[in-house]
C-alpha cells in the first residue's frame, strides 16, 4: 500500500495540474461549443422509482474523469492504461486496486476509484452512468447555453462560476428538501453555500477548494524572518513580504497575490474583499465596486503590487504568476489547496496557512476549483440523478478524497476525525477554512462578462498606475451600473 509522500511527487505533479485547471474559469480556448450539443438522454423526464436500469448521462469533470462513454466498460478499460502506463511513477502495480479506508491511496488511481464507487453505489439502484466531455471554462459555458435553449441537456451538469447563474435563471431543480437538510448538517459550506438560492440548494461539490496563503520557507528564511511563523495579520504579511524583496535584491521577489483582470484574478484577490468586508456585488447581484472596504484592500494590493516583477501581479495571463512560485522567484502566493502536492513534487519546502486578517476584517473566502455537480430542470432522469450526488457525499467518496491527500474532503464525519487531523494536519487546515462565510463568484443582474471586465481592468489600472483608487473604483462603478440597468 501507499504510505510515502516522497514516492507520491510525479503523480501528485500530475493529478494537481488537472486540478488547478478547473479554477481558470477564464479559458478563452476557441471552440465550435456554441453549437447544439448531440442529443444526450432519451424519453420523458420522470421522478418516479422503477426497478428498470435507468441510463443517465453525467458530463465529466476533469479530477475524476477516467473517459467518455458508459461506465462499466470505461473502467476495465482505464485500469488496463493505467497498469501499461510507463510514466506512472513508481508503476502501478495489480495490488494497488485493492484498498482498505484510511490507508493511503496511489494518486494515480484516484478517479478510477472515485468512479469505480459511485458505479457501485448506483448499480445496486438499477442506475447506469454514461458519461460526456463537454470541456471547461467558455467552451462548457457555451455548450451549456446552447443544451438549455434547445432543452436538450445532460441528466448532471457541472460546472464552476457559471452554476450560480443557471440556478438564478431558474434552469436547475433544487435539491429535495430532505437531501438539502443532510447536506447542510454532514458537510462544509464550501460544498453547497455557493449554490444555495433563497433557501434552496442547486449544486454540490465534492471536493472544492478554498484560498489559503502560501510562503516559500527558504526564501523567507533568506530575508531572516521565521519560516515558521504565520503573518498574524495584513500589516505583518506585507512587512514579511518587503523584507522578501528586499532581501532578494531583484533576484526573487515577496509576492502576494495574482490580480490579473480575469476569473483567475477574481477567484484569488476575491477573498481578500471579503475578509475586509467588502466584496464584488450585493445580494441582488448589484455591483459594489467603490465600497470604502473595497478602496482599503485595492491599497492593500497596491502594495503587494510593488513586491512583484513588473506587471507580473496583473498579467493577463494567470500562468506566468504561478510559474514564478513555482521557480522559487516569489515567496508569498494565495492559492487553491493544489499548491501544496504541486509545492511537495517540485522540492520546495513550504508553510501553509489560512489567509490573515485584516484590521477590523472578518473570516470570509471564495470557492476555487470547485466543479458543481447540478440536476438541470429539463433532465430525463431526475430522481436517478440526485442518487448519484448522493453518492458523492457518501463516506466511502470522501474517505477516498481524504484518502488520497490531494484535497479535502468536505463531509464532517471523515475530515474531523482524529486520524485525519494527524495524517493531513495541512489537509484539516484547508477544511476549517471551507465553513463559515465562504462564497462563490457573484452572477450580475446582466451581462456579467461586461460587468467583470469593468472591474477587472478598474483593478489594474489602480494597481499600474498612481491614479486616485477611490476615482478609478467610483468610474468602474458608474460604468458597471450602467451595464446592468
Amino acid at each position: 500500500m501507499w504510505n510515502k509522500k516522497a514516492k507520491w511527487a510525479p503523480l501528485l505533479l500530475a493529478i494537481v495540474l488537472s486540478l488547478s485547471a478547473c479554477s481558470s474559469a477564464g479559458d478563452k480556448t476557441p471552440s465550435n461549443s456554441s453549437e447544439t450539443p448531440k442529443d444526450v438522454s432519451q424519453g420523458k423526464p420522470s421522478d418516479k422509482p422503477s426497478n428498470e436500469n435507468v441510463t443517465i448521462t453525467v458530463l465529466n469533470e476533469g479530477a475524476v474523469s477516467i473517459g467518455v462513454g458508459k461506465m462499466e466498460e470505461l473502467l476495465p478499460a482505464r485500469k488496463k492504461l493505467i497498469l501499461e502506463d510507463a510514466e506512472q511513477r513508481p508503476p502501478v502495480k495489480e495490488s494497488d486496486f485493492t484498498r482498505t479506508p484510511g490507508e493511503s491511496v496511489h494518486p494515480g488511481i484516484f478517479a478510477y476509484f472515485y468512479q469505480q464507487t459511485i458505479h457501485d453505489k448506483l448499480k445496486s439502484k438499477n442506475i447506469s452512468v454514461t458519461t460526456e466531455d463537454w470541456g471547461w471554462g467558455e467552451p462548457l459555458i457555451q455548450k451549456e447555453t446552447a443544451g438549455f435553449l434547445a432543452k436538450n441537456i445532460p441528466d448532471i451538469i457541472v460546472g464552476e462560476t457559471q452554476m450560480p447563474g443557471f440556478a438564478v435563471q431558474g434552469l436547475l431543480e433544487p435539491f429535495p428538501d430532505d437531501m438539502a437538510a443532510e447536506i447542510r448538517e454532514t458537510t462544509a459550506a464550501a460544498a453547497w453555500k455557493p449554490m444555495e438560492i433563497d433557501g434552496k440548494i442547486y449544486g454540490f461539490a465534492s471536493q472544492p477548494g478554498v484560498n489559503s496563503l502560501f510562503w516559500n520557507k527558504k526564501l523567507v528564511r533568506e530575508a531572516g524572518l521565521d519560516p515558521e511563523q504565520t503573518p498574524k495579520d495584513w500589516d505583518e504579511l506585507l512587512a514579511n513580504i518587503q523584507k522578501v524583496t528586499e532581501a532578494g535584491k531583484g533576484k526573487f521577489y515577496g509576492g502576494g497575490v495574482y490580480a490579473g483582470p480575469n476569473a483567475g484574478g477574481y477567484l484569488r484577490y476575491g477573498p481578500l474583499l471579503v475578509i475586509n468586508k467588502g466584496g464584488f456585488a450585493d445580494a441582488s447581484g448589484t455591483p459594489t465596486f467603490n465600497s470604502d472596504a473595497n478602496v482599503k484592500t485595492v491599497e492593500f494590493l497596491r502594495n503587494l503590487n510593488k513586491n512583484h516583477p513588473a506587471g507580473l501581479m496583473v498579467s493577463q495571463q494567470e500562468g506566468p504568476y504561478f510559474d514564478a512560485f513555482k521557480k522559487q522567484q516569489t515567496a508569498y502566493i494565495i492559492d487553491g489547496p493544489w499548491r501544496a502536492a504541486e509545492s511537495t513534487s517540485l522540492g520546495i519546502e513550504y508553510g501553509m496557512a489560512p489567509i490573515p486578517l485584516s484590521a477590523g476584517g472578518e473570516v470570509g473566502n471564495i470557492t476555487i476549483g470547485a466543479a458543481f455537480h447540478a440536476v438541470p430542470k429539463d433532465a430525463k432522469h431526475k430522481e436517478a440523478a440526485f442518487e448519484y450526488i448522493r453518492a458523492m457525499y457518501s463516506d466511502e467518496i470522501q474517505q477516498l478524497i481524504a484518502d488520497t491527500g490531494v484535497r479535502s474532503p468536505v463531509k464532517k464525519s471523515v475530515a474531523e476525525a482524529p486520524e485525519y487531523k494527524t495524517k493531513h494536519p495541512e489537509m484539516f487546515n484547508h477544511y476549517q477554512a471551507m465553513n463559515g462565510n465562504v462564497q462563490g463568484l457573484p452572477t450580475f443582474q446582466k451581462d456579467s462578462s461586461k460587468v467583470w471586465q469593468t472591474f477587472g481592468d478598474a483593478v489594474a489600472k489602480a494597481l499600474m498606475t498612481n491614479g486616485n483608487i477611490k476615482e478609478i473604483l467610483d468610474g468602474a462603478q458608474a460604468k458597471a451600473e450602467a451595464i446592468v440597468k
